[in-house]
């Protein structure tokens, strides 16, 4: 599991930024960010009142602020457990057929010249 991160936070945006009402209770969106990848998250509040609503999302931003947040790894349709690490990333694109020609110039160029 990744440690996650809130992106910037805008000052401006309103107390109600990030909130919504469902069926009267109070829930949180947001965004962590982890590598080069983003998890949209969404939690209730656990409360009807806006304003503990509002003291419950600060007081989750500011921890996710300080510590982070670890993210779920996502699960396949089979429950197996998904690896969203970058270390599965290749480290060189394949070249593709249209990238062939153009290399195959480029190399005997640096040939030419003793590269």
């Amino acid at each position: 599991m990744p440690l996650g991160y809130l992106s910037s936070r805008s000052t401006n945006s309103g107390s109600c930024h990030h909130l919504w009402l469902n069926n009267g209770t109070w829930w949180v969106h947001y965004t962590l960010h982890f590598g080069y990848r983003k998890r949209r998250i969404r939690r209730s509040l656990k409360t009807r009142s806006l304003d503990e609503a509002i003291r419950r999302r600060d007081e989750l931003f500011d921890r996710i602020a300080r510590e982070g947040e670890w993210v779920e790894d996502r699960r396949d349709v089979d429950g197996t457990m998904r690896d969203i690490t970058p270390t599965n990333v290749p480290t060189e694109r394949p070249i593709t057929r249209r990238q062939e020609p153009w290399l195959r110039k480029y190399w005997q160029h640096r040939q030419a010249i003793g590269g």
